[in-house]
C-alpha cells in the first residue's frame, strides 16, 4: 500500500514538473515586461499543483503571471479552480474564449480524465473540444497534462458519460504525460 502511493505521488510530481518546465519556457521566450497569462478549464489537482508551482517560484514570476479560469459550465469547475489559485480569476466560458480569440492568453492548459493511445485523442470535461479549436484558430498554445495512470491503452475511446467528450490530439499544442522509466 505504501509503496503504490509513494508511485502515485511520484507520477504526479513528473506530471507538475512537466507541465511547470513547459510553461516558464513559454514564460521566458516571451522575455518581456507584460504579464503573462495563462488560462484554464475546469478543475484539475495536476493543473493546481503546476499553477501553483508558477506562481511561487519567484517574484519577478509572480508579479508578471496570471491565472484567468473559464467558468466551467456545465458544473462550474472553474470558479472552484480560480479559489483554489492564489491570485486566479474567473471568467464565464465565452468571455474567456473570446479573451483567447482578442490574443490576452499566452497559453491554455487543461487536464485530461484520459489520453488514448497512439495519440488518437484525449478525453475531458465537455467544452474543451470548442476550446481548444478557439485557441488553434487564435495561435494560442493549448497543452493537456495527465499523469501516466490516464493512459488509455485501447485504440477506441472508452465509454463516456455526458459531461466529457473526445478531443482529437491535433487540436492540442502538447500532450504531456511522463513516460515509463525504461522509455526516459
Amino acid at each position: 500500500k505504501d509503496e503504490l502511493l509513494k508511485s502515485l505521488t511520484d507520477e504526479g510530481n513528473r506530471c507538475v514538473e512537466l507541465g511547470y518546465e513547459l510553461v516558464m519556457n513559454m514564460y521566458k521566450s516571451k522575455a518581456s515586461s507584460t504579464e503573462f497569462v495563462i488560462g484554464t478549464f475546469s478543475r484539475s489537482s495536476t493543473l493546481k499543483s503546476i499553477l501553483q508551482r508558477i506562481i511561487e517560484s519567484s517574484d519577478d514570476v509572480s508579479a508578471k503571471v496570471r491565472v484567468v479560469c473559464s467558468q466551467s459550465t456545465p458544473g462550474d469547475e472553474g470558479i472552484l479552480m480560480a479559489t483554489d489559485i492564489t491570485g486566479a480569476s474567473c471568467l464565464p466560458d465565452e468571455e474567456f474564449q473570446q479573451q483567447v480569440i482578442d490574443g490576452k492568453m499566452d497559453v491554455v492548459i487543461v487536464g485530461a480524465d484520459c489520453v488514448l493511445s497512439e495519440g488518437n485523442g484525449v478525453v475531458n470535461k465537455v467544452g474543451s473540444k470548442a476550446l481548444a479549436s478557439v485557441c488553434k484558430q487564435a495561435g494560442v498554445p493549448i497543452i493537456s497534462s495527465a499523469d501516466r495512470w490516464k493512459l488509455w491503452s485501447d485504440i477506441y475511446c472508452p465509454p463516456l458519460e455526458d459531461i466529457f467528450e473526445l478531443i482529437p490530439s491535433e487540436l492540442f499544442d502538447h500532450v504531456l504525460v511522463p513516460k515509463d522509466e525504461e522509455e526516459r
